[in-house]
């Protein structure tokens, strides 16, 4: 196997470190060249893995990140839909209880529609463990109607 052609390079190294090289050399019977030749070798082939690692970690990123935004896009736009249907349902229930009271009443309703509009507007600001914390409370569940029904019943 033919070597491949080799420059000189002349460095300054501590003498702690050339002591140590030397040992290593005695040791495994080679010239401190070869030796000095393999670590250098062995540093840019960890550095170069590095930088491969790096390159490929990038790439990795960007398509997780690619993915992840358009699922949180898919996310936000069916949270949307369920709030507009949502909506529409309080809406149609609205309309549907207007429907079959009687005139009379229909103030009666405006105002008990009303204090439940704000009750669940309330309802809504809570966080999602507040949410699940207060509809499992049947007794906080339980005073929130009654509040509807004392508000009406007051107003």
């Amino acid at each position: 196997m033919a070597e491949s052609k080799t420059t000189r390079i002349t460095i300054r190294l501590p003498i702690a470190l050339a002591e140590k090289i030397e040992k290593l050399a005695a040791r495994e019977n080679q010239d401190t060249s070869k030796i000095i030749r393999k670590a250098i070798e062995r540093h840019l082939h960890i550095q170069s893995t590095r930088d491969d690692v790096d390159f490929i970690s990038g790439i990795i990123r960007q398509e997780i990140k690619a993915e992840t935004d358009k699922q949180a896009n898919r996310l936000a736009a069916m949270l949307f839909k369920v709030g507009v249907i949502a909506s529409g349902n309080y809406f149609l229930n609205a309309r549907m209880l207007s429907d079959v009271i009687s005139p009379s009443m229909l103030e009666d309703f405006k105002d008990i529609n009303s204090n439940a509009r704000r009750l669940g507007i309330s309802y809504m600001k809570q966080s999602g463990a507040g949410v699940v914390d207060f509809l499992e409370d049947e007794e906080a569940v339980a005073a929130a109607v009654e509040k509807i029904r004392t508000d009406y019943t007051e107003g």
